[in-house]
């Protein structure tokens, strides 16, 4: 809402990343140091920050090339800058990206990592060109972090496992979709990850290509859905706690459905489809519309 309402009067932002006329991407991304749980250390923060800040790149068509840091850190704590810088070199050069350095300051507070990212344009999708009929994809199915958070909200009462904390302590982004933009690019006609909650970014495509989404499925990984089963988890607070599992979102032409969902899964994805673009600049699922809910970094879970 800021970014919306603020930002882009005073900038070029219309959308997660921008996009120059000369084929370049540019992406920042970052959390508060504080926003962690105790199963995570420094290194864990530097390895999600990147992860955080080239999902965008790597979701909307993009490869990511340079990354620099701006890291805030407490006095009391400058002997975990070298743990954060660690996890920040190796997930750089996991995701095969130049980490060139960048900028360290005190902080009074818990303090900051914001991750700045330069990309190649691969695939330059476009709300603009979502058009009626459409398929909606998801690279994986999710739900592992909703847990997390759910679990934490409930003073840990829900038993996690290896699989959901590594979700959220060390998360990664398949390098490969690359190869899906490269191979189908006129056929993608908008793409954006979904990092700040499954219906917060199936609502940005609505807003950005002023079209709506009919889904027919929720895409919840069948580990979770059991986990749902066990402890009596509403879906309604697994779609609103979700986030920060950094899947992207392809709209492509319905025409191509099959044969896009076929390469991805021969990439290694388990991609699900999960709905079509309508034209009533709505979300519905099941005969209802679908409010916006998810995160918010200003006034937290809505």
């Amino acid at each position: 809402m800021i970014i919306k309402n603020i930002i882009s009067k005073y900038s070029y932002v219309n959308d997660d990343v921008y996009v120059d006329k000369e084929g370049f991407m540019y992406k920042i991304d970052g959390f508060q140091l504080g926003y962690t749980f105790d199963f995570m250390d420094y290194y864990d923060l530097g390895w999600k920050a990147v992860t955080a800040a080239v999902s965008d790149v790597f979701s909307r068509g993009g490869e990511p090339k340079v990354a620099l840091a701006s890291i805030g850190i407490e006095k009391e704590k400058i002997d975990k800058i070298e743990e954060i810088v660690k996890g920040i070199k190796d997930a750089c050069d996991y995701y095969q990206i130049s980490f060139v350095g960048g900028d360290l300051n005190s902080s009074s507070s818990s303090g900051w990592i914001d991750i700045s990212v330069v990309g190649k344009v691969l695939c330059n999708t476009k709300a603009e060109n979502v058009r009626e009929g459409d398929s909606v994809i998801i690279t994986n199915p999710i739900g592992y972090t909703s847990l997390v958070f759910i679990s934490y909200l409930n003073s840990w009462k829900i038993k996690l496992n290896y699989i959901e904390k590594n979700k959220i302590k060390h998360p990664i982004v398949n390098k490969r979709i690359t190869s899906i933009f490269k191979k189908y690019c006129e056929h993608i006609h908008y793409s954006t990850d979904i990092s700040d909650g499954l219906i917060v970014s199936l609502y940005n495509i609505i807003e950005r290509s002023k079209k709506g989404i009919k889904l027919i499925r929720i895409p919840v990984s069948n580990y979770i859905n059991d986990k749902i089963v066990e402890y009596h988890i509403k879906i309604d607070d697994i779609l609103k706690f979700s986030g920060e599992e950094f899947e992207a979102l392809l709209v492509v032409d319905r025409n191509y459905t099959d044969e896009i969902l076929d390469f991805m899964k021969y990439l290694g994805f388990s991609p699900i489809y999960i709905g079509e673009v309508t034209n009533t600049n709505s979300l519905e699922f099941n005969d209802r519309i679908i409010k916006k809910t998810g995160w918010d970094n200003f006034t937290g879970w809505f």
